[in-house]
């Protein structure tokens, strides 16, 4: 089919556009844009009704009683590497502490972008129920591996090659599962990646801004099963 087979490549684009973002002195401005770009437009081309038409004789022909989990908990799962890895010993490029200001930042970006959109358009599922577009699973996904890709990448390659394909992974068990439409899963990896390098832009100018506040102060919480941090400003 062909919209699969743009999913495939479009999948593998990102990991070569990803593959080198720990060099910065080659990179330019726009280069991190790019594979959030190509999904977003990818994921226009394919909100039709013919590339839906052609999905659902996919999955009938293909997963017509497929159903699955593993998806709830594969979208974690780039995240979960990174936190093992550092837990492990692993050389970051951030500190646990900025590293968890920039994952709250990228977090509280991805969420408002795909709930927001999922009310305001309330696309209908395959499966008949709501909210659609675009694929949160996908976002948290993806917005996962390219903060991993970000911080391990340069100099573990491997785990951010296997944090794009899990993620990969994620938007494809949507599909399968009948959950999402390929655009939503396109545009759902696009604000995932998108995300992340928005929040990696932005915290920097914010803590450069706090930094100068002495009355603002925020401690990171760590346990093995949640991410948290504790706010406080003196007036």
């Amino acid at each position: 089919m062909p919209s699969y087979k743009y999913w495939a490549l479009v999948c593998l684009l990102i990991l070569g556009i990803n593959e080198s973002y720990g060099q910065e002195k080659k990179s330019t401005k726009l280069k991190p844009w790019i594979a959030p770009l190509s999904l977003g437009i990818g994921g226009l081309v394919f909100y039709n009704q013919s590339a839906r038409d052609k999905q659902l004789t996919w999955h009938q022909e293909n997963y017509p009683n497929f159903q699955t989990s593993a998806d709830d908990f594969l979208q974690y799962s780039p995240t979960l590497i990174q936190i093992g890895a550092r837990l492990l010993g692993a050389n970051a490029v951030h500190k646990t502490k900025d590293q968890l200001g920039l994952f709250l930042l990228g977090t509280g970006i991805y969420a408002i972008s795909t709930q927001g959109l999922k009310r305001i358009v309330n696309e209908t599922r395959p499966n008949g129920t709501e909210h659609s577009f675009p694929s949160g699973h996908t976002a948290t996904a993806f917005f996962g591996a390219t903060v991993l890709a970000k911080e391990l990448g340069k100099d573990y390659p491997w785990l951010a090659v296997t944090g794009y394909t899990l993620a990969a992974g994620t938007g494809y068990l949507r599909l399968a599962n009948h959950e999402h439409w390929l655009s939503d899963v396109l545009v759902g990896a696009g604000i995932g990646i998108a995300s992340a390098e928005l929040a990696y832009c932005i915290y920097p100018k914010l803590k450069q801004h706090f930094s100068q506040k002495q009355a603002f102060q925020w401690e990171p919480r760590i346990a093995p099963n949640y991410y948290a941090a504790s706010f406080s400003y003196h007036f």
